[in-house]
């Protein structure tokens, strides 16, 4: 009867741990294979580390890049995902969500990195959202000859400004 009741509790922790570190079963994104368009599914209950990635189809030599979210940790004043990196359009796209009540100016470091994770271009993301509002906000690379060198997106924490 102990044996059981400890096998029960052992499954219903392992469940526990796995849906506050993000983990699931289905994966954690999907993308759609429509004119290039991509999907991302994240975690907006604010805990564990969620993942994003983007597949663009490009016209060049280049196909694919990966987009990396900031890390959603209790507490944070804001969650900022990568929606798309740099793909045909010189263009990443950043959802950035206010976790307070109130209305407030975020600001995000989103890096763009090509081969060996060496740098492309960095740069500050500054929004001001309203209580618990999500936006999608566009950052064109400053150089956009450079986009066919980009291989992935990632985003520091966001913090208040």
């Amino acid at each position: 009867m102990v044996a059981g009741r400890r096998i029960r509790f052992t499954a219903v922790l392992v469940a526990v741990v796995f849906a506050l570190t993000g983990f699931s079963s289905h994966g954690g994104s999907s993308s759609s294979g429509s004119g290039g368009k991509s999907k991302s599914k994240s975690s907006s209950s604010g805990g564990g580390c969620s993942s994003s990635k983007s597949k663009k189809k490009g016209n060049g030599s280049r196909s694919t890049a990966t987009a990396s979210p900031s890390a959603s940790a209790t507490g944070s004043p804001a969650t900022a995902v990568v929606v798309t990196c740099v793909g045909s359009s010189p263009v990443t796209t950043v959802r950035l969500t206010s976790n307070v009540d109130r209305r407030a100016t975020f600001v995000v470091n989103l890096h763009r990195e090509g081969a060996n994770g060496a740098s492309v271009e960095s740069t500050v993301v500054k929004e001001t959202l309203g209580a618990r509002e999500s936006r999608v906000i566009s950052v064109p690379l400053k150089e956009p000859a450079r986009a066919t060198e980009v291989k992935t997106c990632r985003l520091d924490r966001p913090r208040e400004s």
